[in-house]
């Protein structure tokens, strides 16, 4: 199995009839106003399996900031008789400590990668002119 594109967003949304999926705000870069943070976000992954692999799938999601690990969890998915599948994790109230490079990762259950890390930098805001800044 390999991941073919991994992508990460604001937000998203699933057409019920066509299945098309849809992604708002693709993040890049975030810059916070404070640390530590939180941030919601919608994950994408589309894997493609080889020939005499299992419907059923199991990956690690890593979630690197820096070399420190902020999130690592198993994702269980299904090709359902498809060469494709396409995974979409929701991540809700994310804790990011600091600012730095956050790294996601798919990974097999070896922790070999399974493709490129998609790459946000989260950077700290700076104020506003005439704005105090926050401690």
């Amino acid at each position: 199995m390999k991941l073919i594109f991994m992508t990460c967003a604001q937000s998203s949304a699933v057409d019920s009839q066509t299945g098309r999926l849809s992604l708002f705000h693709l993040l890049e870069q975030v810059q916070a106003t404070s640390f530590p943070t939180a941030m919601s976000l919608t994950l994408v992954g589309m894997f493609a399996r080889e020939p005499g692999e299992p419907d059923d799938q199991s990956v690690r999601l890593k979630v690197d900031l820096g070399e420190t690990a902020v999130f690592d969890s198993a994702v269980n998915f299904s090709f359902r008789g498809k060469q494709r599948s396409r995974v979409l994790m929701a991540m809700n109230g994310l804790a990011i400590p600091s600012a730095g490079k956050l790294s996601f990762s798919f990974l097999s259950p070896e922790g070999a990668p399974l493709g490129p890390a998609w790459e946000v930098f989260i950077e700290k805001a700076q104020p506003q002119a005439g704005q105090p800044q926050a401690t």
